[in-house]
């Protein structure tokens, strides 16, 4: 089985989720990561990679909101934390690009951090793997 059912299903956790604050939303845990490497029959390492480029191209592509993605991505980090796991290349690089969308950086209130840091990041991952 490909990853597109995974992503089929984080699309329809991303459109159950709007309107929501954050609190009340579904967040992914360890049986939905089983579940998916199971399902795709690749190690977690890989699984977690593939979600967080899906997740980079999509926000890049503007079809995926950057809070849906953090999220995610914060969602499977604790997944990962939990279990004790080496975080994958890949995912940590996009993980810390949304990361830095989290927060005002230097007190600069004026300054849309998403906007700032995170869209120049992704977009810079998403060149560099659209890249022959």
């Amino acid at each position: 089985m490909s990853f597109d059912a995974v992503f089929a299903e984080l699309l329809s956790i991303d459109q159950a989720q709007v309107g929501k604050p954050y609190f009340n939303r579904t967040h992914l845990a360890e049986d939905d990561i089983q579940r998916w490497s199971t399902l795709v029959g690749e190690p977690r390492a890989v699984l977690y990679d593939q979600i967080a480029i899906y997740l980079a191209r999509g926000f890049h592509n503007s079809e995926l909101t950057f809070d849906f993605c953090d999220a995610i991505v914060n969602d499977i980090h604790g997944v990962i934390t939990s279990a004790d796991e080496t975080r994958p290349a890949l995912f940590w690089e996009i993980y810390l690009a949304f990361d830095e969308g989290e927060y005002y950086q230097n007190e600069m209130r004026d300054e849309d951090p998403v906007d700032v840091y995170t869209r120049p990041l992704i977009a810079r991952i998403v060149e560099i793997r659209s890249s022959p």
